[in-house]
């Protein structure tokens, strides 16, 4: 004899996609969540996934700002960032910038990594770069 599944056991699928949808919303307006990734929910209503967002990391010396160029084994780091662009996912990737040498001269002071998605104008559709986050991570006397 089959025993009937209690009423809440035959809610929890629908119950955890609302959580997770839920969890999805709340990411993606306090931390720039892409639509596009985190579970999905509004991907089709978007073109901000991470690919139509852009990084860029600049070393800061004394009287000098260079944009640094990111090396290929940083790859799977940098799309998480721009998928989801939280400080402390940005202050982990400076830490690895830094450690990158440069041509330049002088103490590194610090690293400022800036995130943007591309927006378009509603009636001229021209695309412009929105900045999502941005941090600089300052260095102490390496």
């Amino acid at each position: 004899m089959r025993r009937a599944l209690p009423r809440w056991c035959e809610l929890l699928p629908a119950l955890l996609l609302v959580a997770v949808a839920l969890h999805q919303i709340f990411l993606a307006r306090t931390e720039a969540l892409s639509p596009w990734s985190g579970g999905g929910f509004g991907m089709f209503s978007t073109t901000d996934g991470w690919g139509a967002r852009h990084l860029h990391a600049f070393a800061l010396r004394p009287g000098l700002r260079r944009e640094l160029e990111l090396p290929e084994e940083l790859i799977d780091p940098v799309r998480r960032a721009l998928a989801l662009p939280t400080e402390p996912r940005l202050r982990a990737l400076a830490e690895t910038l830094a450690t990158l040498p440069t041509p330049d001269q002088g103490p590194l002071e610090a690293i400022e990594i800036q995130v943007f998605a591309r927006r378009y104008d509603p009636v001229t559709l021209a695309p412009s770069g929105e900045l999502l986050r941005g941090v600089v991570v300052r260095f102490d006397e390496r």
